[in-house]
C-alpha cells in the first residue's frame, strides 16, 4: 500500500469516527432521556426534615401535584397518594404533557392522547383528585418557557395550596426523562413568582430528607400502576413493578420501614 493510500484509509478513518459520533449524539438529543455524564454533587448537609405531617395526613390540607406525563403521579407517588385521600387531603393534578410521543413519526400521537387521558383520569379517581388540568404541551419537548411557567403560577395562586408535589430537577437521578426535569424547573420557577408559602415536597430525588411510609399501600399502588395498561402490561409491567418496589425499599429503609417513597422538602418561604 503506498504512503498516498494509507493516508486515504486514515482520512476515510477519520471520517467515519467523526460521523458516528455526530450521529450518535443526535440521537441523543433527538430521544427523551437525559444522562449526567458528571454526576452531581449532592448536598454534604441533608438533615431530616419533618414536613407537618399531621397536617399533611389529618388536617385536610390543599394539595398540588405537578407531573410530566399521565402515569407520573402513580409511578412516583401511588403510596402516599393513596394515604392523603384517605384522610381527606383537597388533591388536584397538573399534567404538563399528554405522553403522546409525538416526536416518533411511527407513533399515532393523537390516539396515544386520548388513551392516556383516559387512564389518567380513572387513576386519579381512585385517589379522589379534586381536579386535572392537562396542559397538553410536546411530549418530550417539555421546556421551562415563560407561558408555561406563568400557566403553574396561576394554579398555585388561585389554589393557594399547602403543599406542592414536583419532581427534583436539582438531584435528579443520573438517568433521568427530560420532561421530568423540566417538569420540575416549570415549578421551580413558578414558586419563586407565585405568592405561595407551605411546603415544596421533591420526589425522584438523589437527596431526599424526608420519606413516607407506604408497606401498607402496595397493593394500591399496584392497581394503579395496572390501570395505565397503555404503558404497563406484561412483561413491561412485571419491570416496572420491579423498579418501583426496588425504589420504594431504598427509600423505606430510610426510616426502617418495609417500603417508603422519599422526597426533598422545603418550607416556603
Amino acid at each position: 500500500m503506498t504512503k498516498k493510500q494509507k493516508l486515504n484509509w486514515k482520512k476515510r478513518g477519520c471520517l467515519f469516527l467523526a460521523g458516528t459520533i455526530a450521529s450518535m449524539w443526535a440521537f441523543y438529543v433527538y430521544q427523551p432521556w437525559e444522562f449526567d455524564f458528571i454526576p452531581r454533587v449532592l448536598p454534604t448537609k441533608n438533615d431530616s426534615i419533618e414536613p407537618d405531617a399531621a397536617k399533611l395526613f389529618h388536617g385536610n390540607p390543599r394539595v398540588l401535584i405537578v407531573t410530566a406525563h399521565p402515569d407520573d403521579a402513580e409511578f412516583y407517588l401511588g403510596g402516599i397518594l393513596t394515604q392523603l385521600a384517605r384522610t381527606g387531603a383537597e388533591l388536584h393534578l397538573v399534567v404538563c404533557t399528554d405522553g403522546d410521543k409525538g416526536y416518533y413519526p411511527w407513533e399515532d400521537a393523537s390516539r396515544n392522547r386520548r388513551i392516556r387521558r383516559s387512564e389518567q383520569i380513572q387513576a386519579a379517581r381512585q385517589w379522589n383528585a379534586r381536579d386535572i388540568i392537562f396542559l397538553g404541551l410536546p411530549d418530550g419537548r417539555l421546556r421551562a418557557r415563560a407561558r408555561v411557567v406563568t400557566l403553574v403560577r396561576e394554579k398555585i395562586d388561585a389554589l393557594k395550596p399547602d403543599y406542592v408535589f414536583a419532581f427534583d430537577s436539582e438531584y435528579p437521578p443520573r438517568l433521568s426523562h427530560q420532561d421530568h426535569r423540566r417538569a420540575g424547573d416549570i415549578v421551580k420557577l413558578a414558586i419563586r413568582s407565585a405568592n405561595f408559602h407551605g411546603w415544596l415536597m421533591l420526589f425522584s430525588t438523589l437527596a431526599p430528607n424526608y420519606a413516607r411510609d407506604i408497606s401498607d399501600e402496595w397493593s394500591s399502588q399496584l392497581r394503579l400502576l395496572e390501570l395505565h395498561a397503555s404503558q404497563f402490561r406484561g412483561p413491561r409491567l412485571e419491570r416496572i413493578t420491579r423498579m418501583v418496589y426496588q425504589n420504594a425499599r431504598a427509600d423505606g429503609s430510610k426510616i426502617g420501614a418495609s417500603l417508603g417513597e422519599g422526597f426533598r422538602c422545603a418550607k416556603i418561604p
